[in-house]
């Protein structure tokens, strides 16, 4: 003979097994807050012995902190009148309404130290031995909050960590136009994540000589950024150097440089990066290229010269790579272009990532344009583009005008 469900139901012996057996804690309740019957996992979440009496009161059994501190029974301490727990309960019976997981954060007294239990319970009202009485179910979620909390608070450093690093990035930056005879610099950038892999920097190398360069780490975030650091600072070294003793390093003597300070297998990474070097006097451009977008000339009547020589990534892992150099003379009016990936990228029409001939049309269109308008506007124009979608990789952008 099979049994069936509603059978079950009907089987005190079923139900008393049922409610033994399960993880939530399961009471009933008068309205004056006495328990009339609780099942073991009630008396575990208290830690409370089993030989526990049926009609004390909640606060007895639970070892309410306010009913303990006051040493006063439950529903006549002070802070009753507040409790959430009560009122919900109370409100129950009034309005015979079923209570679902109301959150309960509260301290309790267990094995003599206050313990502060998180708690959701649900209550609906019953007929229980001829009175209506209050079925009470309340779900222990203490290690959940607490294991939210721990995640919260380990997301809030890695918050603040993202924000000292991405001031670190800024702050290699150039900050104000560097004050050096006949040049008008402009730069922009924007990360795709916080912080990013692209860095770009202009410095003053002699009386008459600047060296400028982008480079951009492969990746996004901050073992990108980590990388891009290092190299900066490698770079500033380099720099320090050649004011110092007043010998200038060429563009390709820099790549050889970076190609053996950063080799594949040491930082699991690789980055492109186009340096050049500008005699103001003569207006002499020497550059180099590993595996970086090409430099541009863009001319005042809009004509657009590309830069073509290049050699591979740093750290590609050739040992033996020769980058070379290759150069032109800029004249007035000229503007040196320096830029990312990323930001030709963004100009990629429909979803297409190579967008470096819509890229090459906006500059040759803002050729009359002053140098920071032109910065700004290739930014606005990409924005305008991708809508209200996040950059998919970070975008940099870097103007030299050669002046009179």
């Amino acid at each position: 003979m099979s049994t069936h469900l509603s059978d079950l139901k009907e089987s005190n012996e079923f139900l008393n097994l049922l409610l033994d057996n399960i993880n939530s804690a399961v009471l009933i309740a008068d309205e004056n807050m006495q328990i009339h019957q609780f099942n073991d996992s009630f008396l575990s979440l208290f830690d409370r012995a089993t030989d526990q009496r049926v009609d004390s009161s909640f606060g007895q059994i639970a070892g309410c902190v306010n009913a303990v501190a006051e040493n006063r029974s439950c529903g006549e301490t002070s802070q009753c009148q507040f409790c959430s727990i009560r009122r919900s309960l109370l409100q129950t019976l009034l309005d015979e309404a079923p209570v679902h997981r109301r959150r309960l954060e509260r301290q309790f007294y267990i094995n003599g130290q206050p313990v502060t239990k998180y708690l959701e319970f649900s209550a609906r009202p019953i007929q229980f031995q001829g009175r209506r009485m209050i079925l009470v179910i309340i779900y222990d979620i203490t290690d959940i909050e607490a294991q939210k909390r721990e995640l919260e608070a380990k997301q809030a450093q890695i918050e603040k960590d993202l924000e000292a690093a991405a001031q670190i990035q800024k702050s290699l930056l150039p900050h104000d136009a560097p004050d050096i005879p006949r040049i008008r610099p402009a730069w922009a950038f924007e990360p795709c994540d916080r912080v990013g892999g692209d860095i770009f920097q202009i410095h003053r190398t002699g009386d008459d000589d600047i060296s400028a360069y982008v480079l951009d780490v492969c990746g996004h975030g901050v073992s990108a950024a980590l990388v891009a650091v290092t190299v900066t600072q490698f770079l500033q070294g380099l720099q320090n150097r050649m004011r110092l003793t007043g010998k200038l390093f060429t563009p390709e003597a820099v790549l050889d440089r970076l190609n053996s300070a950063f080799p594949l297998d040491r930082f699991d990474s690789f980055f492109t990066i186009a340096y050049v070097s500008l005699n103001v006097k003569t207006g002499k451009l020497t550059y180099g290229n590993a595996g970086h977008e090409p430099p541009l000339v863009l001319k005042p009547d809009g004509a657009l010269e590309v830069l073509a020589h290049h050699g591979t990534v740093i750290g590609s892992g050739f040992d033996t790579a020769a980058y070379g150099q290759d150069a032109v003379t800029l004249s007035p009016g000229d503007r040196l272009i320096l830029y990312t990936d990323g930001l030709t990228d963004n100009f990629g029409p429909d979803g297409e990532r190579d967008g470096r001939e819509r890229f090459y049309d906006a500059l040759r269109a803002m050729a009359a344009n002053p140098v920071d308008d032109l910065v700004q506007t290739v930014f606005e124009q990409t924005r305008a583009l991708r809508g209200k979608s996040a950059p998919t990789d970070d975008m940099s952008l870097v103007a030299i005008e050669y002046t009179d």
